[in-house]
């Protein structure tokens, strides 16, 4: 049974998940010991669970009691965070262990979530991709739509895993460099199974998302789902995160035109129109506490498909701060950037604070595909590209999104912005800008650790605890693979 635990939890996941997504009267018994849905209903229905849409590890104990962990240590390791020896004592073991960039974060009883939901969730979609082509019901065309949703989400998943557990991708060494095992099977009792390199894995997930996306619905009218929009979104992630941003700007124009394909409503918000809607008063801006749409809801018109993780540990309207933006940090946001008006270095009630703080006015995020994310990888693909004419669309896409975010004067490129090299690191800052203290960072501090235009860059990636002051390392940019898998894996080399 040791290797099964790469699905540990798995037994009664299958059904939770069906019950979950409406389709709790088909379940029987099957040879092979698992419940396998029958129709073309059954398995659109396993897409409709909110259990598929957020970053949280989910069990359900003998007496039917439902129990998830949903923290991503990530947001605690981006270099934009600080502490003071007050906010510290705030930490628990664990967050303590991510914020100093330490190996060992979790126990031998720890579920992780970073890696337990995505092999948890592959499991659901393997289910659909092995059996949805033998569904009753339904035409082919339909039964490969499906399919093709769950491959995608499947690919997805070890996008992520790749992000946590193996080393940023370098030509040179991804041959050999450990990454997650690729499980394709449906099956909970598998034996011998050995970490890929962050090659094969890369090389599947791109595989995977260039032969599904032909085949994704064009459209859809809820973001629980996946089309073709969030499909080339994904493949120009992938190739965006290995730095082969020509074919990512490819895969990304692509996602943009999709984009305008839906009945939902996708947009970028206009935050010089939008805040004062979402409760923010300038008299107060400190107690601004609630107010931005969900994202689960379809409220949140940025949100192309939804998966989701909260950063309330960090952002909580009760209880004090654990940690602070650096000031540095803060200032490359300008006077009449809306953006800084989701921190501030005040309490609820109008005292004064050790540094500025997240606001818990907005505590939910999207791993998934968003609008933002959309334009702003797009923009540096452009920028990064050797043709003149991208470069200057890229300009014109970045203006046009700051113009969401500010006024029209705010929104134009700072003069200085002449050479390709200010343009693309301005385009980073953007990203930064946006997704500031949201554990985001951190997949572009890994992203970038190579990248010759920002070595100066590390010299900020350093936390301090206003005693001591820790630094990232190269090993730090990978998780340690969870003890209580390697406990059941224990021929696995882990991670430093």
């Amino acid at each position: 049974m040791k290797c099964n635990h790469v699905y540990h939890g798995l037994a009664t996941i299958l059904s939770v998940v069906l019950l979950l997504g409406g389709c709790k009267d088909f379940l029987d018994v099957k040879p092979k010991g698992k419940d396998i849905p029958e129709t073309i209903e059954h398995y659109n229905g396993m897409f409709n669970s909110t259990n598929l849409t957020s970053v949280t590890y989910s069990q359900v104990t003998e007496l039917g009691t439902k129990l998830g962990v949903s923290t991503l240590y990530n947001i605690f390791m981006g270099d934009e965070l600080t502490a003071t020896q007050t906010s510290v004592s705030e930490l628990d073991f664990k967050m303590n262990q991510a914020y100093q960039w330490e190996g060992k974060i979790f126990g031998e009883e720890d579920d992780v979530c970073e890696w337990a939901t995505m092999y948890q969730q592959i499991y659901t979609f393997n289910v659909i991709i092995n059996n949805v082509m033998d569904a009753s019901g339904g035409t082919n065309k339909r039964k490969l739509e499906l399919q093709a949703e769950a491959r995608v989400n499947r690919a997805f998943r070890y996008l992520i895993l790749a992000q946590y557990f193996g080393k940023p991708y370098n030509e040179s060494t991804a041959n050999s460099d450990l990454c997650v095992p690729l499980v394709v099977e449906d099956d909970m009792n598998l034996k011998n199974l050995k970490r890929s390199t962050v090659q094969e894995v890369y090389d599947f997930i791109i595989k995977e998302l260039e032969e599904s996306c032909p085949d994704l619905v064009e459209s859809t009218n809820h973001p629980l789902r996946i089309y073709q929009c969030a499909g080339w979104f994904f493949l120009g992630r992938a190739y965006w995160v290995k730095g082969d941003y020509e074919n990512a700007r490819i895969a990304l124009e692509k996602a943009l035109k999709s984009s305008e394909i839906n009945t939902t409503g996708i947009t970028l918000w206009d935050y010089n129109q939008m805040l004062s809607e979402w409760g923010y008063n300038s008299a107060k801006p400190y107690a601004w506490t609630s107010g931005f749409p969900a994202n689960n809801t379809g409220a949140n018109k940025e949100v192309v498909y939804n998966y989701q993780y909260s950063i309330s540990s960090i952002s909580s309207a009760t209880g004090q701060p654990k940690l602070f933006i650096k000031e540095k940090y803060m200032d490359l946001y300008g006077q009449d950037d809306l953006r800084r008006n989701f921190f501030s270095n005040k309490t609820r009630t109008g005292a004064a604070m050790e540094g500025y703080r997240r606001l818990p006015c907005r505590t939910v995020f999207n791993l998934g595909v968003e609008m933002p994310d959309l334009y702003l990888m797009l923009v540096e693909c452009q920028a990064r590209s050797t043709d003149q004419a991208l470069q200057n669309e890229a300009r014109i896409n970045l203006e046009e999104f700051r113009r969401h975010r500010m006024s029209q004067e705010a929104a134009v490129i700072p003069a200085d912005i002449t050479s390709q090299e200010k343009l693309i690191r301005f385009v980073v800052e953007e990203r930064l800008r946006e997704y500031m203290m949201t554990g985001i960072r951190w997949f572009d501090m890994r992203r970038l650790w190579n990248d010759p235009l920002f070595q100066d860059w590390k010299a900020e990636y350093t936390h301090t605890d206003g005693e001591s002051t820790y630094a990232l390392t190269e090993d730090r940019l990978v998780y340690q693979i969870p003890p209580k898998i390697l406990v059941f894996n224990n021929d696995w080399q882990n991670n430093k």
